[in-house]
């Protein structure tokens, strides 16, 4: 039985610049790259980047399939939409260093709990289940 691995990150609030494309391309050669996403299918081998880290530098939502069963879903959104009560439960599960996206943090989730894994700018979240 072969795999499948679905990655799809899309960028929202503004367009990937060229150079910003060119970055994406160095990751992924089979990619398709637009000004708005960066979409691979993957039926052997495994992604070679690092979605909290391209979620953290270009987009604002990532969806990520599997056929064994994963699946993750992240997405950047504006600080207030999440006030100080709701970040509570949360905690930082990465730290980024300068140079990095303004519109941060964003969050994950896991079946039995939140974890936060941003920290500046916007909030967010991802769901995974395994």
């Amino acid at each position: 039985m072969s795999e499948y691995q679905y990655y799809e990150f899309r960028a929202i609030d503004r367009p990937l610049t060229g150079q910003e494309m060119a970055s994406l391309r160095a990751i992924s050669g089979r990619a398709h790259i637009t000004s708005a996403s960066f979409v691979n299918v993957y039926n052997y081998g495994d992604f070679r980047g690092d979605p909290e880290a391209l979620m953290e530098e270009f987009f604002d939502a990532f969806l990520y399939v599997a056929n064994w069963g994963t699946h993750s879903l992240m997405l950047r959104l504006p600080k207030r939409t999440l006030g100080s009560r709701e970040c509570a439960p949360f905690r930082a599960v990465r730290t980024y260093g300068p140079g990095a996206r303004e519109s941060t943090p964003f969050f994950a989730f896991a079946p039995t709990k939140w974890r936060r894994v941003g920290s500046r700018g916007k909030a967010g979240f991802s769901v995974s289940a395994t």
